[in-house]
């Protein structure tokens, strides 16, 4: 399918992969491919025969990102009404099976906290991880801000999304973000032995495991509050000029204090 911007295989019994497939524009998370993307979770959390999710992108790219073109069409309310990353959000993190993100080269933006989504990161160790939102006026907005603190606590994540620091693998799995390093061109296929693995045992077991993992890892998170942030920022003049910048290759004049 030509214009799959997401494939879909079954590379093992018991597991499926969900690869983003837009090189053109690094995986950038476009409203098409995130749908298609939901599609491709939607269908494999309901097919009985599918025990784990991999979700992986290129290997130079795991996805850049939000499409900025689009975000650049968005004020307050549209962002709010579109609900942009919202429903992927709530997709990923309400599937029962576990899924796995296999990262090669960047994870940015929306691309990162769609990894962070995932059950276990698997990257190689020349990957990189950010969220540059702030570069446009923007912040995260699927959950980036909390997730992140979680796994790497506060002076980090302030660090990171603040300045718009990008971490190395190497710290990711130091910093207990990233479950397994690899040699590069070899993430996939490390993440798919895992699958295997996981698709060997008990679905309700594991499936039970991964919710009490959730729900110490969620206490005392606030998506919502995040959300409503990130929402407010479409509105202002800074995202403005920020994603007007961004799309015409200059410095930003930011315009608020």
């Amino acid at each position: 399918m030509a214009d799959a911007l997401v494939t879909i295989s079954t590379p093992s019994d018991g597991v499926r992969v969900l690869a983003f497939n837009r090189p053109t524009k690094r995986n950038a998370l476009s409203q098409d491919l995130i749908d298609q993307l939901l599609q491709g979770l939607a269908a494999a959390a309901k097919d009985s025969s599918v025990r784990v999710i991999v979700v992986t992108g290129s290997s130079t790219f795991f996805s850049a990102g939000a499409d900025i073109t689009e975000i650049s069409q968005l004020d307050a309310e549209t962002a709010r009404q579109r609900r942009y990353l919202e429903d992927l959000c709530r997709c990923i993190t309400g599937i029962r099976k576990p899924i796995l993100a296999a990262v090669e080269g960047m994870a940015l933006g929306g691309g990162f906290e769609v990894a962070l989504m995932c059950d276990i990161i698997f990257t190689s160790n020349t990957a990189r991880f950010g969220l540059p939102e702030v570069s446009i006026g923007l912040l995260p907005g699927a959950g980036g801000t909390q997730r992140l603190t979680n796994a790497m606590g506060k002076f980090k994540a302030m660090q990171v999304i603040l300045l718009g620091k990008q971490i190395e693998a190497p710290e990711a799995h130091a910093a207990g973000l990233v479950a397994g390093l690899y040699k590069p061109g070899t993430v996939l296929e490390e993440t798919l032995t895992v699958a295997t693995q996981l698709s060997g045992k008990s679905a309700t077991a594991v499936s039970l495991s991964k919710e009490a993992i959730k729900r110490a890892d969620d206490l005392g998170r606030d998506d919502e509050f995040e959300r409503s942030l990130y929402y407010f920022a479409f509105g202002t003049a800074d995202k403005r000029e920020g994603v007007a910048a961004f799309l015409e290759k200059r410095a930003p004049t930011w315009k608020t204090g």
